[in-house]
């Protein structure tokens, strides 16, 4: 008679052979004689993730680390199929779990830091950093590990700790095509563009077929001008299944003054499986606007449908978008924005539109429309930011224009903006681009740099894509800053309003932004109202007849401050349709006390802009509470925050 034992290893021989179901049937014979054998529980859990059953998977495996709780390979097991479901805080405690029990499994550490290092945010980010280090002591010479370690280092901006660990992963793997594309992204960023290129040939003779490498290289090769190979590379991208490469060669084909090929580009991109469909219509939206096919335009995206997308409805809200930008072009504010109102987007594309939409219907009613200058004189050395009017809301954009601006004063450069929300409520008058510039593509330290550090040699007549802001707020900036980002007077009797009439309930007016919503999406840090309750409790009764005002894009939490009887905007002043984030930042600007909410731009521009304050408070997710902060840091601040 065959005994459980043996039994165990004829289905562990099948399960090695990828003979599945024969292993399937056998190690459920065994759990039928015997329901608590760990062993087996976990190896069946292992097969059903592989057929494709990973809910029954998880349930085994948890069987399975419940009897054998000391089984390490289990707990990282188990960890592996919640990652794989997207169940990320299970997943890490289940490698904290193999860990505990093994703290020698340095698997278990590779596994848990890069689970890590793909949730973005600082503290995620210093965590994977440990548990891979943690890794390196523990197998110093596994190239894989020096890799993963070198990528968080990247995600936490520190460049040439990356830069020097794929070095070590290439001398204990010459031949690591994905460690020679990581250097090459990570010395572009650093701006050794050559040598960025010299690092993506290596990859290639390694791996000619790599569509990621082809891409990363044409990216640099279009931000060095050499547009006609550059398209060429994203062109191999695509030959070799990177789909999202059509979008950069429609990008190159459109600066080589090729419109017809990169409008193929575009029209491939929408048909494929795996493209970039929101920015290929967004590229469209811009083509037949600037080539006047506005009709041919509005044919097309009332009639557009992705074959390969989940539901007719899945771009619905981009091609809306791209009708709404058609008519704007030919003034139909109203119409734009009716159209816009139907829409349920967190698209920077459509927040973009719709803001503009909404500002220039509201100077329409006031007979009156922005009049933005000419460049006087093109022929000077300039700077442009197009992702300006594309990439990232409200204050994401004036942190890069803060930028931005910066260096162009800097160097004595002339800005050109396209239209952007906060060109339009700010009181900024750069004028609109006049000739296409060259992109510069990952420019946040090389900018930043020249900025801190003023050299002789500034990088002039390049479009400064996505630069995202400065690395930190030093004082000497704090005066010019605030100048620049005050509101024009036409849009006061709408932000006004709100402040005058919390002025008129109370001598100090405490306001606090909350955000929920798409950070519940994203996985942002959410701020806990318990921290800004317990920190109200201490301060509430020494302030001067105080008013709370709540900022949330979440309205349920202003019951959690009833107690401090708590105002919105709609309980003071007449919203501002579709612009009432304006009216929310105009009283976080204007505060007398300003509580921020965690990894918010939003809040934190609005206390960098905020003259009147004499408290800043922020989250500090790890104690559990909020702290005092400023805004702006001392001249000497020797960090570069991340």
């Amino acid at each position: 008679m065959v005994t459980v034992a043996e039994a165990l290893q004829v289905a562990v021989d099948h399960h090695r052979a990828d003979r599945l179901g024969e292993a399937r049937e056998i190690y459920r014979r065994i759990l039928a004689v015997d329901g608590r054998n760990g062993q087996a529980l976990h190896l069946l859990g292992l097969v059903e993730r592989r057929l494709g059953n990973p809910d029954e998977g998880i349930a085994l495996i948890r069987q399975a680390v419940a009897i054998l709780h000391d089984f390490a390979e289990a707990h990282a097991n188990l960890g592996n199929a919640y990652r794989a479901v997207g169940r990320v805080e299970d997943a890490a405690a289940a490698y904290r779990h193999s860990i505990a029990v093994n703290p020698g499994s340095a698997a278990s550490y590779h596994l848990l830091g890069v689970l890590l290092c793909g949730q973005g945010g600082p503290r995620s980010q210093e965590q994977a950093i440990a548990a891979l280090m943690r890794t390196r002591s523990l197998t110093p010479d596994n190239a894989d590990v020096h890799h993963d370690l070198a990528i968080a280092h990247k995600q936490a901006v520190r460049l040439e700790q990356a830069a020097a660990g794929q070095r070590r992963a290439l001398a204990l793997r010459p031949d690591f095509t994905s460690a020679w594309m990581t250097l090459g992204n990570i010395l572009t960023e650093l701006g050794q563009r050559e040598r960025a290129l010299q690092a993506y040939q290596r990859s290639l003779r390694v791996q000619w077929a790599s569509a990621d490498t082809h891409y990363n290289y044409g990216n640099v090769l279009y931000t060095t001008g050499r547009l006609a190979e550059a398209a060429a590379h994203y062109r191999h991208a695509v030959d070799h299944g990177l789909a999202p490469a059509l979008v950069r060669e429609a990008a190159a084909f459109v600066d080589l003054g090729h419109d017809a090929e990169a409008e193929a580009s575009l029209r491939a991109a929408l048909t494929v499986p795996g493209s970039d469909v929101p920015s290929a219509l967004e590229m469209l939206t811009t083509l037949f606007i600037r080539q006047k096919r506005l009709d041919e335009g509005r044919r097309f995206f009332s009639t557009f449908r992705h074959p390969h997308a989940p539901s007719p409805t899945t771009y619905a809200a981009e091609c809306l978008t791209a009708i709404a930008e058609i008519d704007l072009e030919e003034g139909r504010n109203a119409e734009a924005l009716a159209l816009l109102n139907r829409v349920n987007s967190h698209g920077s594309r459509f927040f973009t539109v719709k803001s503009i939409a909404a500002l220039r219907h509201t100077l329409a009613g006031m007979s009156l429309e922005l009049k933005r200058p000419v460049n006087p004189d093109p022929s000077r050395p300039r700077v442009g930011s197009s992702s300006l009017a594309t990439h990232g809301r409200f204050a994401h954009n004036v942190f890069e224009y803060m930028l931005v601006r910066l260096y162009a004063e800097t160097y004595g450069l002339t800005l050109e903006t396209p239209d952007w929300v906060g060109g339009y409520y700010f009181g900024l008058n750069d004028p609109r681009p006049t000739a296409p510039l060259r992109p510069l593509y990952f420019p946040r330290r090389i900018i930043n740099e020249l900025v801190d550090q003023p050299s002789g040699t500034p990088l002039t007549d390049c479009d400064i894509l996505s630069p995202l802001g400065p690395y930190h707020y030093p004082e000497r900036h704090r005066a010019r800053i605030q100048s620049w980002f005050q509101p024009r007077p036409v849009w006061m009797p709408w932000v006004a309003p709100a402040v005058e009439r919390l002025r008129a309930l109370g001598n100090t007016v405490v306001a606090l932004h909350i955000r929920r919503g798409d950070f519940v999406l994203f996985r942002y840090t959410i701020t806990e109202t318990a921290w800004y309750v317990d920190w109200l409790n201490g301060i509430w009764k020494d302030l001067d007849r105080p008013v709370l005002y709540i900022a949330s894009d979440d309205p349920a939490i202003v019951q959690d401050f009833a107690a401090f009887h708590p105002v919105t905007l709609n309980d003071i002043a007449e919203p501002w349709a579709g612009l009432e984030y304006l009216q929310d930042f105009h009283v976080l600007a204007n505060a007398d006390i300003l509580g921020v909410s965690a990894q918010s731009g939003f809040s934190r521009l609005a206390a960098l802009l905020n003259t009147r304050a004499r408290l800043f408070v922020e989250p500090d997710a790890e104690a559990g509470r909020v702290q005092p902060y400023s805004p702006w840091t001392p001249d000497d601040h020797p960090e570069q925050a991340s």
